[in-house]
């Protein structure tokens, strides 16, 4: 039986879905950065990415020289400008989260002026993106769950069931408009180079749907595997998961997630801008192809927020739209200096200061 009020059940459980040693030590711990930094899973994780990288950088035969050249020539200005988009981001996430707690009954408004206002939210949503710039398979998941609780008191596995419910919009909202820009982009005939960006797009849609529909339609058969004590946590991230969905606000969801990937098509294209007097000029629905994109690979484990591959293969798209080696690769260094490096720099301070960690 789900309990009635879900702040207050499942705090000193781990999460069921899924269920990780990595999970369950964020749950009880938190995320301890010098502990992540000296594990051998992110040292390997990072020399993969750098060794991605050089196979890259050699396999474009890309002057680094050049790319330099580009990079210090850009717009300043224009930079700054597709920065400020981006980081316009985080309060619309963090008003849609919020919407997804109340519906899963998270008890939110208890801590409007505290620990639910919005830039309380902001500041669980940016330190768990800089856990997964520094750490794979996006354990900053985890421990956004793991503020929330430790500020609030209230329920990892509800708090942890909202952020997959956020993750299925994502997923169904990127995926959307990246096949409709595609579509204004390449017409019925998609290049080969961008097969790999769909088929991995499709593929976590199709997981994290059937994760959802198994929760609604097989939730009797799941609860038969899972263990006594860890029913009622299940039945929170249950709960919360598919209250998230409620009818009543899914059209606010629908708005609020469109505007956030379109905002990070503007990002792009801003960036593009600032090195459109290098000849460089792309129709907008090719850019936010190529943003969604670069967004959707960030969702691979391997890597820090896919790290290496995001590089390497938005550089490659970009040679289909005849863009030179060195000059795509100098629009993907300084796309990802706005969103990896700065979530880097600007949440490691944060990290150092912040009274909510």
């Amino acid at each position: 039986m789900i309990n009635e009020r879900i702040g207050d059940a499942g705090a000193e459980h781990p999460a069921v879905l899924p269920e990780t040693p990595e999970i369950q030590e964020v749950e009880r711990q938190g995320f301890s950065l010098a502990k992540a930094l000296r594990s051998p899973r992110t040292l390997i994780s990072f020399a993969l990415a750098i060794a991605i990288v050089v196979f890259a950088v050699r396999g474009f035969d890309i002057d680094v020289q050049q790319t330099w050249q580009y990079i210090r020539g850009a717009n300043g200005w224009l930079l700054l400008a597709g920065f400020g988009i981006f980081y316009l981001t985080f309060p619309l996430r963090a008003l849609r989260w919020r919407m997804l707690l109340e519906n899963a009954h998270v008890p939110v408004n208890e801590g409007r002026k505290s620990w639910a206002s919005l830039p309380a939210l902001m500041e669980y949503i940016y330190l768990s993106w800089f856990a997964n710039c520094v750490v794979p398979a996006k354990l900053g998941d985890a421990y956004r769950g793991y503020l929330l609780k430790q500020n609030g008191r209230v329920s990892f596995s509800a708090t942890f069931g909202t952020i997959f419910a956020e993750r299925l919009l994502d997923m169904l909202g990127l995926f959307g408009l990246l096949v409709l820009s595609a579509w204004f982009t390449f017409g019925a005939q998609m290049p080969e180079s961008t097969r790999i960006v769909f088929g991995f797009g499709a593929l976590l849609v199709v997981a994290i749907v059937s994760g959802l529909a198994g929760m609604r339609w097989l939730s009797p058969v799941i609860r038969r595997f899972i263990p006594k004590r860890l029913i009622g946590v299940y039945g929170n991230f249950e709960h919360a998961a598919l209250r998230s969905f409620r009818p009543g606000i899914l059209p606010r969801l629908i708005v609020l997630t469109s505007a956030v990937w379109l905002l990070e098509g503007m990002r792009l294209y801003f960036v593009i801008q600032a090195l459109s007097h290098e000849g460089l000029a792309l129709p907008l629905s090719a850019i936010i192809f190529v943003a969604l994109a670069s967004s959707l690979l960030t969702a691979i484990p391997f890597t820090p927020a896919g790290l290496g591959v995001v590089e390497t293969v938005i550089t490659g798209v970009l040679t289909f739209f005849k863009v030179g080696t060195s000059l795509g690769g100098a629009v993907t260094i300084l796309d990802r200096v706005i969103n990896f490096w700065s979530i880097v720099v600007i949440g490691f301070v944060l990290y150092l200061v912040s009274k909510r960690r």
